[in-house]
């Protein structure tokens, strides 16, 4: 069974909310939308004070070419356009407060349950669609899709990543059991758009169900409906990170993504699963990107009180803790995302965004840090890396102030997996210090691309 060739790790997958259906979460009385749910630049509101805004009505139109339209997630009256803070309690970014009122829909949008299989052809169209419709990739970076979905070359393969290797998160896997032909739709779409390429759905082994159900529609779809030829699923042997971008292509092709390169580089296009849902949502229904599936877990909630929740942006987490029940009293960290990747939430006013994933519920065993002793000079930090790096030599470059030879050392290809931590028997905090001496060298690398592009203009206007 294939997975990607360099590190990598084998931590319990926990995955105790995978047998819980999606529930609609009900909506709160007032909601709070972001206007920085993208990768890229802030969306600028177009609404004002006073208006009534309509479920699925633009808000936010995108501030650049990496941005994305935000929409209205209900009805109701706009109360007020203000920062608020995000999940880490430190940044602030506008947002805009609707008092909710029952949902009317915004004209054009399908609200139906039909499925609608036949894949429009004209990729203007499609993309339009995507663009419109404030789709954002939803397997963690959130880069807007319609800039994605239109690379400069036609590439090779189209990933859909189902991998979930996340340990606790079961959002995906719910959505791959229940919204399965919308998945393979939406993948059909991209497909499409994207000129033909050969296309993968990967999911990791722990989910049998999901790879026979999602053959079952494929192969459904393809005796009974055209355009649907050129798409697999792939099981994969469970490791992580075996959702990071550059280990799934390396794992479904054989190909690598060299240092400072992009998945384009390597001819291969990654989407999550829960994008090509959104993307089936905005192109053959016209829905905006208004909702995501959340999980809410962990060893401290009893059964009944794991959830995978349909939610809409703009849900304060405190609000969904208490209708899940509350914060367990042995909790003594609530991430959103996955142990191994996810934010510490500092800020529990904070509200849904077009990425959220999870609220996990860590207890104080699972979250205090053992104390560190010196390295012993194992490797196992290296052989888990599965960005090849010596993170032992990283931490001590970090620590002697050297720069340069944390840039020669590669640092900037980290992916902040955390395997590097999860292996050291001596618990060492490798990934906090990598963090940081990757955060300047990258400083260091877009200084240095701004001089240059400086000195290149400053050329032009003295050779004119």
């Amino acid at each position: 069974m294939k997975t990607f060739k360099i590190g990598g790790i084998h931590p319990n997958d926990s995955k105790i909310s995978r047998d819980c259906k999606i529930e609609v979460l009900p909506v709160p009385q007032k909601v709070f939308i972001s206007m920085a749910q993208h990768l890229g630049a802030p969306a600028k509101p177009i609404v004002a004070v006073g208006d009534r805004v309509k479920t699925g009505q633009v808000i936010g139109e995108p501030g650049g070419f990496i941005s994305a339209f935000v929409h209205s997630s209900v009805t109701g009256t706009v109360k007020s356009i203000a920062p608020r803070k995000d999940l880490a309690g430190n940044c602030v970014v506008p947002h805009v407060e609707i008092e909710v009122e029952p949902d009317e829909w915004a004209e054009g949008i399908d609200t139906s349950d039909t499925i609608v299989t036949e894949i429009p052809q004209d990729k203007d169209f499609i993309l339009g669609r995507v663009k419109a419709n404030g789709v954002v990739g939803l397997g963690g970076a959130t880069f807007p899709a319609h800039v994605k979905l239109a690379p400069a070359k036609q590439p090779d393969f189209l990933i859909l990543n189902g991998a979930e290797c996340e340990p606790y998160l079961t959002s995906d896997y719910r959505i791959m059991m229940e919204k399965t032909a919308q998945i393979i739709v939406g993948a059909a779409i991209m497909r499409q758009v994207l000129g033909g390429p050969r296309t993968v759905i990967a999911i990791e082994e722990n989910k049998p169900e999901a790879i026979d159900a999602m053959n079952n529609m494929v192969r459904m779809l393809k005796d009974n409906h055209g355009g649907y030829d050129g798409i697999e699923v792939m099981p994969l042997m469970k490791k992580y990170p075996q959702g990071g971008e550059k280990q799934l292509i390396n794992a479904v092709t054989g190909r690598e993504v060299l240092s400072g390169k992009l998945p384009a580089d390597a001819g291969c296009v990654v989407q999550n699963v829960a994008t090509a849902l959104a993307v089936y949502d905005a192109v053959q229904k016209n829905m905006p990107l208004i909702t995501n599936t959340l999980t809410v877990t962990g060893d401290c909630l009893p059964a009944e009180r794991q959830h995978n929740y349909l939610f809409r942006i703009g849900i304060p987490l405190s609000y969904i803790a208490e209708y899940a029940g509350g914060i367990p009293d042995e909790a003594a960290k609530i991430i959103s995302g996955g142990p191994m990747m996810g934010k510490a939430i500092a800020n529990l006013d904070a509200t849904t965004v077009k990425g959220s994933s999870s609220l996990l519920f860590l207890t104080d065993a699972q979250t205090r840090r053992k104390k560190a002793s010196n390295c012993i000079r194992c490797g196992r930090c290296a052989d888990a890396c599965p960005m090849g790096l010596e993170p032992f030599l990283l931490y001590r470059l970090y620590n002697a102030g050297n720069t340069e030879e944390l840039e020669n050392n590669a640092v900037q290809d980290c992916i902040s997996c955390g395997c590097c931590l999860y292996s050291c028997p001596a618990n060492i905090p490798l990934l906090d210090n990598i963090n940081m001496a990757k955060g300047q060298v990258m400083g260091i690398i877009r200084a240095r691309a701004a001089a240059a592009k400086a000195a290149a203009e400053a050329a032009k206007v003295e050779q004119k």
